[in-house]
């Protein structure tokens, strides 16, 4: 669960880091973008979603259309990380992704110093042992909580 949350967390911040609009609600009463109108470019991105696109709510597809926009502008790393992590995110139901958004958005209010904090804690727990360890989770007081 840990490795889970992790990837949801990566995935959230790389989509929010990209600048993805969070003013799409859900409960948009239009259809949202279909496949078949997609930019070849964007549908080259979106490629591995593509067998669940039309099924998927529209304000999911309205977010993933435009994540893709700004795919070009992403450093090869964070394409790879993109595609990678893309089938899992749009997997994911409504409430983990507002969750991952939602733990993105505490851990970029935090102060630059913390966050580096973090993020080298989470890089040496990500290529730490092979045994899964928990993530570590901010508390209201964005205090980090300890590994186990």
């Amino acid at each position: 669960m840990g490795k889970r949350l992790a990837l949801i967390f990566l995935l959230a911040f790389t989509l929010l880091e990209m600048g993805v609009n969070q003013s799409f609600a859900a409960t948009t009463p239009d259809t949202g973008p279909r496949w078949d109108s997609l930019s070849p470019e964007i549908k080259g991105v979106l490629t591995p979603v593509a067998p669940d696109w039309d099924q998927m709510p529209a304000f999911q597809r309205k977010r993933l259309a435009n994540a893709a926009k700004h795919y070009p502008q992403l450093s090869p790393d964070e394409q790879a990380r993109f595609r990678e992590r893309l089938p899992e995110w749009a997997k994911l139901p409504h409430e983990q992704r507002k969750e991952a958004r939602e733990t993105y958005k505490k851990f970029h209010d935090l102060p630059k110093e913390k966050r580096e904090v973090l993020k080298k804690r989470w890089q040496e727990e990500k290529g730490g042992a092979t045994e899964e360890k928990p993530t570590p989770t901010l508390l209201p007081s964005h205090t980090p909580v300890p590994a186990r």
